[in-house]
């Protein structure tokens, strides 16, 4: 019996907080959903990535003289993700076709598009997309937009929650508003040498558009673009 109201003193201990924090509304409530599931769409690419860099599958030039790819649509030819992922991903067939760079996720809407004309000409019908930014010689990112769908007016919240909950494992480019990695290294010296620099803060991006890049810090020295 103690350890029962013991539970029930800690279950609405946490609704209260979730309700101060958030400010008793459900639209903040249910963006904390949104959060899980936009992390675990993250981390289903972040996998797919993660293997391809360690066998030297990522570059940031086409070259022919290697099996590397510089897409998520490469990548998912080769069947790095999921298999639902890289049917959607995969628009042309197994082709070799190296072009499209935007995964719409499955979980906010993603749909498989049509075959692409060009760089990232599928049909963007999800909420939430995502795409694989490369320096060389620099740990992959993942760009995530949310800010051109449903969740826009979620997006700044989102973004922050994100921030804070990866700042442990991951250096996040919150100016960023493209798949287009910042030049060089944050710093010469321990695990941010192999972190791009952060995007112009001057530019259109800020830390509450819903737009940044994810650079996971778990990736080693063998698990960088080509």
């Amino acid at each position: 019996m103690p350890q029962l109201i013991a539970m029930v003193i800690v279950v609405v201990g946490a609704m209260i907080y979730m309700f101060q924090t958030f400010g008793g509304t459900g639209d903040k409530i249910e963006s904390v959903a949104i959060k899980a599931s936009v992390i675990t769409e993250i981390n289903n690419i972040k996998d797919g990535i993660k293997i391809a860099a360690k066998a030297g599958m990522i570059e940031k030039v086409a070259s022919s003289s290697t099996d590397a790819v510089t897409k998520l649509e490469g990548l998912a030819e080769m069947g790095y993700f999921a298999e639902q992922i890289n049917d959607q991903l995969n628009l042309d067939g197994d082709t070799g076709t190296d072009k499209v760079n935007v995964y719409d996720a499955i979980s906010f809407g993603g749909t498989k598009g049509t075959a692409p004309v060009g760089e990232d000409a599928d049909t963007d019908t999800s909420d939430m997309k995502i795409s694989l930014a490369t320096l060389k010689g620099h740990i992959p990112g993942i760009y995530v937009n949310l800010g051109d769908g449903a969740l826009k007016d979620n997006a700044a919240f989102i973004e922050a929650q994100i921030a804070n909950d990866l700042q442990g494992i991951a250096h996040i480019d919150r100016a960023a508003v493209s798949a287009t990695t910042g030049a060089d290294a944050i710093i010469t010296t321990g695990v941010l040498q192999r972190v791009p620099q952060d995007t112009a803060t001057g530019g259109t991006g800020t830390n509450s558009d819903g737009k940044f890049i994810i650079y996971f810090t778990d990736f080693g020295t063998d698990e960088l673009v080509r």
